[in-house]
């Protein structure tokens, strides 16, 4: 968690979030998450975008893709304690957030390219500003270094926590659980569900509130709620992951995907593996210290 709390201040709908963190290390002490839309092939793709108010330093932008069935919200805490000495932005999965649907479940490839998309429409690439630095968790590992293989110019490094790495038997059988519609009912069962999982069995370090929040974002992906799962679980990573060949940082952390992240991490040319067994779950909440030093210090190598 960053170190100072965090007071709101909202303005109109689609106006700034701003954040004042007493005590910040950053000489202006507020900093911002704005958020902005953009073209991509599917429709408007949303993108939280955090800087710190006396503009951006010279270090590589960080752009970060979210797990299943939330948004780029799931890494406020730490876009704000990144945007200390870079620009970060987080874009919203297509069907999740505020990112218009694509027709149809889609494979991993239109994930990433929709990711292109983004990047392509806010400058990047090389015709533009050149690659970013890219963080997945979950779904976004994969459409990170995805991205990663279809448009190394966009990319320059990555940082993958909790890679959902399977195959052969066990990814057709993650398939067949979570690949599949699940509706609400009139009893409301559904929803408790969801509560059930971001809320009474949250990390007990992460506030109410805020597992409130990761509920509340679920909850609104709907009837597109699975189809990234689709994605990942159709998905030949065990193919694709060789074929990535940007430095790679593997901040293992210990909950139910450190076995497949080491599976998956031995599979890529040019990677580095940090264990970090304190870390179990809500670790986007509650790890946020751990997971920026190491990622700033592997980012800015």
């Amino acid at each position: 968690m960053l170190a100072a709390p965090l007071a709101y201040v909202w303005g109109r709908a689609g106006a700034d979030q701003t954040l004042a963190a007493t005590g910040s290390t950053t000489p202006a002490a507020t900093r911002r998450i704005r958020r902005r839309y953009v073209d991509g092939r599917f429709g408007q793709i949303h993108v939280y975008v955090a800087a710190a108010l006396e503009g951006t330093s010279a270090k590589t932008p960080l752009m970060c893709f979210h797990p299943t069935a939330v948004s780029g919200d799931f890494f406020r805490d730490f876009m704000l304690e990144m945007s200390r000495d870079r620009l970060v932005m987080a874009m919203d999965t297509p069907g999740y957030g505020r990112s218009d649907p694509p027709p149809e479940p889609q494979p991993m490839i239109e994930l990433a390219g929709t990711a292109a998309d983004a990047l392509d429409a806010l400058g990047y690439g090389a015709g533009g500003r050149g690659a970013v630095d890219v963080i997945g968790y979950h779904t976004g590992c994969f459409i990170a270094s995805e991205l990663a293989v279809i448009r190394p110019d966009l990319v320059r490094r990555l940082v993958l926590p909790g890679i959902p790495f399977n195959v052969g038997e066990q990814r057709k059988e993650m398939y067949d659980q979570l690949a599949k519609p699940s509706e609400l009912t009139e009893d409301g069962a559904k929803a408790m569900e969801i509560w059930d999982f971001w809320v009474t069995g949250r990390h007990p370090d992460v506030s109410l509130q805020r597992g409130a929040s990761h509920f509340v974002d679920h909850l609104q992906s709907g009837p597109y709620s699975w189809w990234a799962y689709h994605s990942v679980f159709s998905y030949a990573a065990e193919d694709r992951l060789p074929l990535v060949r940007q430095p790679v940082l593997v901040p293992n952390t210990h909950g139910n995907l450190q076995e497949n992240s080491r599976a998956a991490a031995a599979l890529i040319d040019d990677v580095k593996v940090v264990e970090m067994p304190d870390l179990t779950h809500g670790v986007f909440d509650v790890g946020v210290d751990q997971l920026s030093a190491a990622s700033r210090e592997f980012l800015d190598q």
